[in-house]
């Protein structure tokens, strides 16, 4: 393709890379079954597309095939795919209640925002700051909430009485662990900043 760099999709076409491309096709599969009301087979769009994320992962590492195109996509897939499935659940339709709470949906959205400012600021002084571990706890977490999530009528009966139902808890537990997540990369993009700045 005319602009790219030599060579570019000999070393950026591999299967985990494929995987994280699956993984973004089947965000607009997903919307459509939920759109129509189709609650489990979009759960289990959702589940296959957490599978892609977690297969593409064990692959890259274990045959040594990260590569640049897969650093920016993969957690853009993530985002992307974390995002469509928290509004959608949080819109609802005729025949899926909404279950997760705006706030939760405003903040998440609110952090990507800031995290996305903050790598275009580093890009632009040439500094890369990687994730963190609190970061992949968090996005385990979102999956684990949203998946309960669906099933949030049934935790409703037979959790009578709770303030909050565990797929709630869930939920609010990976959106603390992801407000972690963006001051431990503020903390490091200060610490790389101020790096760059006595090496300059």
């Amino acid at each position: 393709m005319k602009g790219l760099p030599k060579g570019f999709w000999k070393r950026n076409f591999n299967v985990p890379n494929t995987l994280t491309l699956i993984r973004m096709l089947l965000i607009p599969v997903y919307l459509v079954l939920f759109v129509q009301g189709k609650k489990y087979p979009a759960l289990f769009v959702f589940l296959a597309a957490s599978f892609t994320d977690l297969l593409d992962g064990m692959i890259a590492r274990r045959y040594h095939l990260i590569t640049d195109l897969g650093k920016l996509m993969d957690p853009l897939a993530d985002k992307l795919m974390v995002l469509t499935v928290m509004f959608s659940l949080a819109i609802g339709n005729d025949s899926i209640p909404p279950t997760v709470p705006w706030a939760a949906v405003c903040i998440v959205l609110g952090k990507e925002m800031l995290l996305m400012l903050g790598g275009l600021l580093m890009l632009r002084r040439h500094i890369v700051v990687y994730s963190f571990m609190i970061g992949k706890v968090a996005h385990c977490l979102f999956i684990s909430g949203l998946t309960a999530s669906f099933f949030h009528e049934w935790f409703s009966r037979v959790c009578p009485g709770w303030i909050m139902t565990p797929d709630q808890i869930l939920l609010w537990v990976a959106v603390a662990c992801t407000l972690a997540a963006l001051v431990f990369y503020w903390v490091g993009s200060l610490h790389q900043l101020r790096e760059a700045k006595k090496n300059a």
